[in-house]
């Protein structure tokens, strides 16, 4: 029986859909900050006079060293693929961002390997008659590896601005006299500076979320000490504590990014881009130049592990391998169909009631959940189980599953909402017309259309599942392994050796979504 009076809402069953998505999804960060107003305070003050210092001191060397090194890599190559002519120019585009498929705690292994006394540099140096320490298990060295994998992210979203420029604008500051230096200092740089920050924060982030390298270093940041309350020491009230300040430090990057992004300009015009002509020393130069971001951080590495995978090879190898690729797999095809299905969900429920003011800030909410390390997720799925039943902390591959779905979901969610944003509206308004409904223009017109990015967006949360290891050591059952983290054990235990086939099955998997974003990147 209807009530007179009352009006029921358009949309109905998609907006409570999209309500329950998004409380599920931003649970685990709602309890972690809750759950910090319930801290025992006494035990607070022994952690900030203790270890809070030196976890803030270690992170804050780590985020501005790989921040400042990244930069200068990423942005550098960025503008030599796009503005100058010289050998190789086309494949650089695109073979720049393969370091992106190495994890940082798998090149963090190789060039342990590399730099030990077994290692084929200090063997070159022996056979040349002298023999020094080569210690990457430092700051320094932290900082090194993890930015020869990361700066791909500084790379292509500086790339994609200095795409979307107007030629027109470098032409004039040419015919000014000018030279290409200035040019870019002064016009290009100002211009590409939002985009270069959005790709800056990406590599914030994550090392922020990274366990791998600094737990294999020694390095005590926030992430090692959420991990050593935890796991170590059983201290949730701890890890919480840890937890929340990451959580802050998070917000206000993020804070600050959305206020970068509000001021992008994009004067791009269709004038014919044209490369700049270089002399022969200054094009082998910059040859040079773009090799070796790619030579030290991605054939190195997989040539160092392939070695291992040779040394260690043996019959029995394939049953453990094809048993972590299946647990692997599992996790990862389970959690990217469900990420693919809830922003399906999420991305045409917004599109249905159109993203203005509120509902526009609403919309990207789901973006948290990629923001913060999987350690700080990890801990609010521990504390909502806690809560609830502490019998099922360890009940199975359910927590881990919505860990997966929480921390990528933005991944999946981003790509549906920006192929939804490129189908006319009109579209939607012609099928209500001929009778049909929003259910069946999803299934019917959006969906087909929408084929591709689905496959891309499965295919990438895929990958990210696989190479996630903060948020699966945490919340994996016992005797659970993935290929991450059967991979960083064997390192733990100083058999790295036994790493390289896991390691390389990782980086040739990660290698699919590389190839993925370059023809993405060459579309727009």
């Amino acid at each position: 029986m209807k009530l007179a009076g009352i009006k029921r809402p358009r949309h109905l069953y998609w907006r409570l859909a999209t309500n329950i998505i998004l409380a599920v999804l931003l649970l685990p960060l709602i309890l972690v900050a809750s759950r910090s107003f319930m801290l025992d305070t006494s035990n607070l003050r022994h952690i900030a006079t203790s270890v809070l210092p030196l976890y803030l001191w270690n992170t804050s060397i780590l985020v501005l060293g790989t921040s400042i090194l990244t930069l200068i890599i990423g942005v550098a190559t960025a503008w030599y693929v796009t503005v100058y002519d010289f050998p190789f120019r086309k494949q650089f585009e695109w073979i720049l961002i393969l370091p992106l498929s190495i994890p940082t705690f798998i090149n963090a292994i190789a060039y342990v390997g590399l730099t030990d006394y077994a290692g084929p540099i200090r063997i070159l140096m022996r056979s040349l008659g002298t023999d020094i320490y080569l210690d990457v298990m430092n700051h320094a060295g932290a900082i090194f590896v993890m930015s020869l994998v990361l700066y791909p992210y500084v790379y292509v979203t500086s790339r994609s601005a200095f795409l979307l420029q107007s030629a027109s604008l470098i032409e004039v500051s040419r015919s000014l006299g000018q030279p290409m230096s200035k040019t870019f200092r002064k016009v290009v740089l100002p211009l590409a500076w939002p985009a270069i920050f959005a790709g800056l924060i990406l590599v914030i982030m994550e090392v922020l979320n990274d366990y791998g390298v600094v737990s294999y270093f020694g390095i005590p940041t926030f992430t090692a000490g959420i991990f050593r309350s935890w796991l170590a020491l059983g201290d949730l009230s701890t890890a919480i504590f840890l937890s929340v300040i990451v959580l802050i430090f998070v917000v206000i990057l993020l804070v600050v990014e959305f206020r970068a992004s509000r001021n992008k300009k994009i004067t791009h015009d269709k004038a014919e881009r044209t490369f700049t002509r270089l002399k022969p020393s200054r094009k082998w130069l910059m040859f040079l130049v773009c090799l070796m971001p790619v030579l030290f951080g991605f054939l190195i590495p997989v040539a160092q592990l392939s070695w291992w995978f040779v040394l260690a090879y043996s019959r029995n190898i394939w049953t453990q391998l094809i048993e972590l690729a299946g647990n692997t797999a599992l996790l990862g095809t389970i959690s990217s169909l469900i990420v693919v299905s809830l922003g399906i969900v999420l991305a045409y429920t917004f599109r249905l009631v159109n993203k203005r003011g509120f509902r526009k800030v609403i919309s990207k909410l789901p973006m948290l959940g990629y923001a913060m390390p999987g350690a700080v997720i990890a801990v609010g799925i521990v504390a909502f189980i806690l809560y609830v039943n502490p019998n099922w902390i360890y009940a199975g591959t359910i927590a881990l599953i919505f860990g997966y779905t929480v921390r990528f979901f933005a991944v999946g969610y981003g790509s549906i909402e920006s192929g939804l944003e490129k189908i006319p509206s009109q579209i939607d308004d012609a099928a209500v017309s001929l009778g049909s409904n929003s259910f069946r223009n999803l299934f019917k017109v959006h969906l087909p259309v929408l084929r591709p990015v689905l496959l891309g967006a499965l295919i990438m949360v895929f990958v990210d599942v696989a190479k996630e290891l903060p948020l699966t050591l945490i919340l994996r059952p016992f005797n659970y392994e993935t290929l991450a983290t059967n991979a960083f054990q064997y390192a733990k235990d100083e058999m790295a050796p036994r790493a390289a086939s896991p390691s390389l099955l990782i980086i040739f998997a990660s290698a699919i979504p590389v190839y993925y974003l370059n023809r993405i990147l060459h579309r727009k």
